[in-house]
């Protein structure tokens, strides 16, 4: 091969041919290739994301260059390592906002993200539990410029990830992570509750797509069918909430009906994402 004359974009539509076909892009790399193999080549030799300058696109490329380049889409198509993860880098929610990740936390996706302008409004203090990479708890803050929050999760590289995007954007005084099992370290009540606890069955687990494997099963799997630590997040908010205070969870599809049948008293209310019940909302009141 003569490296003399291959450009980013011969190297671009190179990966377009290897992925196409080859990876499962939802959730784990945008769902045009071109855009995924564009991507990877720009990270790689650290040019500006804006893509607008046609001088990248016809500039030569060195023989290390090009090995680099194609370790990474070797990575994502071989192994099927999900974009995020071979970058450390993904943005989300409606600030665009960007976050360091890594194969400790799963990779940001939860619907919550799209309600969560409204269900911060006029709160001063906010719990994002089994936080993750932190991302809603600290949209959350970067939203409300006025409120507190802390971020709590079980494992401790978790909170690695969490605390270095806090350092990120410069949420020090706003933002901390607390270590703690659900609710067991946790000694405040609070305005708002986000959550998005591991709700997937053993069975559901194993039926994951190949880029899901890479994210950690701590994040995922559940025991009773996936509603092991739904139920006792529902049992244990209201005493961490303060009057008027909010639980908002994600709990997938398959488990409304199950949470409507055990809870037919509790005032629950349904955030509707793509027409389905996926996110229960609770309010706390004097007579719950």
């Amino acid at each position: 091969m003569n490296f003399e004359n291959i450009t980013v974009s011969d190297v671009i539509r190179l990966g377009v041919s290897k992925m196409r076909n080859n990876i499962h892009t939802y959730y784990f790399g945008d769902d045009d290739c071109f855009v995924t193999s564009r991507y990877l080549t720009f990270y790689s030799l650290n040019l500006p994301y804006d893509f607008d300058n046609q001088i990248y696109y016809n500039s030569k490329i060195t023989k290390k260059e090009f090995n680099n380049i194609l370790n990474l889409f070797d990575k994502r198509i071989k192994q099927r390592i999900p974009t995020v993860y071979l970058t450390n880098e993904y943005w989300f929610g409606p600030l665009n906002t960007n976050f360091y990740i890594d194969k400790n936390v799963y990779i940001p996706r939860s619907p919550i993200v799209h309600f969560l302008e409204n269900l911060v409004k006029d709160k001063k203090n906010i719990l994002d539990l089994c936080c993750g990479s932190g991302a809603l708890g600290i949209i959350a803050s970067l939203l409300n410029d006025k409120c507190l929050v802390d971020l709590a999760d079980i494992d401790e590289k978790t909170l690695k990830v969490s605390q270095k995007n806090i350092d990120k954007h410069n949420l020090k005084t706003k933002v901390k992570c607390i270590k703690s099992d659900l609710f067991k370290n946790v000694n405040k009540k609070y305005d708002l509750i986000i959550a998005v606890p591991p709700q997937v069955s053993k069975e559901e687990y194993n039926k994951r797509v190949k880029e899901s494997l890479h994210e950690p099963n701590l994040a995922y799997e559940a025991s009773d069918n996936g509603f092991f630590y739904i139920k006792k997040i529902i049992d244990a908010s209201p005493k961490f909430l303060n009057e008027n205070g909010i639980l908002v969870m994600e709990v997938g599809n398959k488990l409304p009906k199950k949470i409507k049948e055990l809870y037919p008293d509790l005032k629950l209310e349904w955030c509707k994402f793509k027409g389905k019940d996926s996110i229960l909302k609770y309010t706390k009141s004097g007579k719950n």
